[in-house]
């Protein structure tokens, strides 16, 4: 650790100089780097640099932060060692005496128009001709309410989790300026929920968070919104549905007509969340993971547990390290050091595929109101060496920090 010396005598402008030079340049160096931080970046913050698996370059490594979305590559890691990369979320169709439709659910985050659509084909093709009553079994996931970070605004970022939900709990519309109101998806019909939400919404185009309108009409919930689109595309499929719907759960008399299984792979739902840093995909995740490692139902608790547990045990990251709350990065309780995030991207490496690509850098960034941080890779020779910038401050210098440290990775790579 490099100190201020105590200079005694000096002539002014020796002390003014040493004073700057202080200011400037942060106070700890790397053994093998010997290059000074920048600290007129980094009011509150920390980074590591790595290359060929060693810290080369690193402030503040074990200083602990609000990580942001960047914590969505832990929710990522422990889905594929848990979960497995291969495999598919389920939902499940049983009839029950004499024409009741139940629809149990197990997190499936793409659970979408576009496939509802081919789920309707499949069960008339099996004989489905009339529904007098829809059942939703969504007790595969015991939570209640957004999860810990949301503000239960209606932004689609804040949309609860559930274990039966239809796409991503959010829902498209679009309002002219006559207040005529209609789907801008051809996939998703106009349904009766969504022109009780339109009611409070200006003219535009619009994907809302559908719980966040419970307030103003305790009618609009997700559970209407399973039911309802369901029951439009069953309908556009030649299914005769009555509009009545109700929660329930699965009884051993009922009978299993279908189960589908998700199109898309753990993997290929990683990407596409990592890609756009979507919430509700992580947290479905997360919520999963708990359930698949200590038993249904799916809670917060089992999955923060679960977790701790699988970055411990597939990354070395003890849980003084790193402290997870729910799996997207909107809590401000999940906390983070930046070498903890160097060995999750180290674990990561098999998977790092995944990420999003600038130039030649894999990174995943996180933003929240005074959190600024991208983790993620360079690429030298072959290897993927990690890195991670982590800025907990009101300035958002992440962009200028991240070229800085490329600078440097490279330079440390120029014989």
């Amino acid at each position: 650790m490099f100190r201020m010396p105590i200079i005694l005598k000096r002539p002014a402008p020796v002390l003014l100089f040493t004073v700057l030079w202080a200011f400037f340049f942060t106070a700890e160096l790397s053994a093998q780097s010997h290059v000074p931080a920048p600290l007129p970046l980094v009011d509150n913050g920390g980074y590591v640099v790595t290359r060929n698996s060693t810290p080369i370059f690193h402030y503040h490594g074990d200083h602990s932060y609000i990580p942001a979305s960047t914590l969505k590559i832990a929710t990522a890691l422990a889905a594929l060692e848990q979960l497995g990369e291969s495999s598919r979320f389920k939902t499940e169709f049983y009839l029950r005496a004499p024409d009741e439709l139940l629809i149990k659910g197990y997190g499936d985050p793409f659970l979408v128009s576009e496939r509802i659509g081919q789920i309707a084909q499949v069960l008339k093709r099996q004989g489905l001709r009339s529904v007098g009553t829809i059942i939703l079994d969504d007790t595969f996931f015991a939570v209640r309410g957004a999860p810990d970070g949301a503000e239960n605004s209606a932004n689609p970022y804040d949309a609860v989790n559930s274990a039966l939900a239809v796409n991503f709990n959010s829902l498209p519309l679009l309002k002219y300026d006559t207040g005529a109101l209609a789907s801008p998806e051809p996939q998703t019909p106009l349904l009766p929920i969504a022109i009780a939400i339109g009611v409070h919404l200006e003219s535009g185009r619009h994907r809302v968070n559908v719980s966040s309108f419970a307030h103003k009409d305790p009618s609009i919930t997700h559970h209407r919104y399973v039911a309802e689109l369901f029951g439009a595309v069953l309908r556009s499929a030649g299914i005769a549905v009555a509009p009545d719907f109700t929660t329930g759960t699965l009884r051993p008399s009922d009978r299993l007509v279908h189960t589908y299984y998700s199109e898309l792979s753990v993997a290929e739902m990683i990407r596409e969340c990592l890609k756009y840093s979507n919430n509700f995909i992580a947290n479905q995740l997360f919520l999963a993971i708990g359930a698949d490692r200590s038993g249904p139902p799916a809670t917060w608790s089992k999955s923060r547990q679960a977790i701790t547990e699988l970055l411990e045990e597939n990354a070395g990251i003890s849980p003084p390290e790193f402290t997870i709350v729910e799996g997207s990065g909107l809590s401000r309780r999940n906390r983070v050091t930046p070498m903890a995030m160097i060995k999750l991207l180290d674990a990561f490496k098999p998977h790092a595929h995944l990420l999003g690509r600038t130039g030649e850098t894999l990174l995943k960034s996180g933003t929240l109101s005074g959190v600024y941080g991208y983790a993620g890779y360079f690429k030298a020779g072959g290897r993927l060496d990690p890195f991670v910038l982590l800025l907990n401050q009101q300035r958002n210098t992440r962009d200028e920090l991240l070229t800085r440290l490329t600078h440097i990775h490279h330079q440390a790579g120029t014989p």
